[in-house]
């Protein structure tokens, strides 16, 4: 059991140990709570396209904060005076970028970043290149080509003899197979809501295919012994042979000379609905001695 003058002893020493430490507190430095700001986002809506010549307009950003918004033109033809965008008459893109820095409870936010189209100012429709008409065959593919301006872009339609053409609205008509009915007179009519141009007429004209006549040799035969015949059509169609001259029996494709001298032998081939009639053909046999 501790005496009197032990209890105080070690009293003593507790009360010397808090003066210390309290004195060290003192001198050391102190630590601020840890910053938290807060998270912050730009809304900046898509910006519609205009046109060369339109008038200053309003550009506008916010921020989830409500912190005021910076904006400035990154590139392109237009000028930005605190939130009022002026064209500088020329089509093109323009970037606009908004910011906001943040301040003590918010964060600095992602810009953004927003293109502008600026394009041409409005104009009727005007045909810069006319469609070029010509001569086709039947089965034969079928081109034509029209080039127009104007703003907004013009809507096309092509017509043949003044009449629409079911889904022909391009730059190029195109017929895959022409066919006689294909024959006519084309032109496009070029319109937006300004106006409406129609290109000079195409003449296009679609006939039967040609063909010609081709005789295989030999052409020589002997009195008395058949001789077989090659003639064919590049068509493909059948054609038709006959003893345009001299003394030969023709049986089928197969002529049987009778004296010896010539034979003129006769081909033609009348055509069809695709391919026009074959120029007549004329071969020349000799006839030699019976064998």
């Amino acid at each position: 059991m501790l005496s009197h003058r032990q209890r105080r002893a070690r009293l003593g020493a507790g009360a010397a140990a808090l003066a210390a430490l309290t004195a060290f507190a003192a001198l050391a430095p102190a630590f601020p709570a840890q910053e938290v700001r807060r998270r912050q986002a730009i809304r900046f809506a898509e910006l519609p396209a205009k046109h060369v010549g339109d008038s200053p307009f309003g550009v506008a950003a916010s921020a989830t904060s409500g912190l005021a918004v910076s904006l400035a033109v990154m590139s392109g033809p237009a000028t930005l005076e605190k939130d009022r965008l002026t064209l500088e008459g020329t089509p093109g893109l323009v970037i606009i970028r908004a910011t906001q820095p943040g301040n003590a409870l918010f964060l600095p936010a992602e810009p953004a970043e927003r293109v502008l189209v600026v394009n041409p100012a409005p104009s009727p429709p005007r045909i810069l290149s006319q469609p070029v008409g010509g001569l086709a065959q039947i089965g034969d593919a079928v081109t034509l080509s029209v080039k127009a301006e104007g703003e907004p872009e013009p809507a096309l339609q092509w017509r043949k003899d003044g009449a629409p053409v079911e889904g022909a609205t391009g730059r190029r008509l195109t017929i895959p197979t022409a066919a006689l009915s294909d024959s006519g007179a084309y032109d496009v009519v070029a319109s937006n809501p300004l106006g409406s141009a129609t290109s000079e007429l195409a003449r296009v004209l679609v006939g039967k295919r040609r063909q010609t006549i081709v005789f295989e040799g030999p052409f020589s035969a002997a009195v008395g012994v058949p001789a077989a015949l090659r003639a064919s059509a590049t068509s493909g169609l059948p054609v038709r042979l006959e003893i345009a001259s001299g003394a030969a029996v023709l049986s089928g494709s197969t002529l049987t000379a009778q004296w010896p001298g010539t034979v003129v032998i006769r081909v033609s081939q009348p055509g069809d609905a695709t391919f026009e009639e074959a120029t007549t053909a004329y071969q020349t046999f000799t006839v030699t001695g019976p064998p």
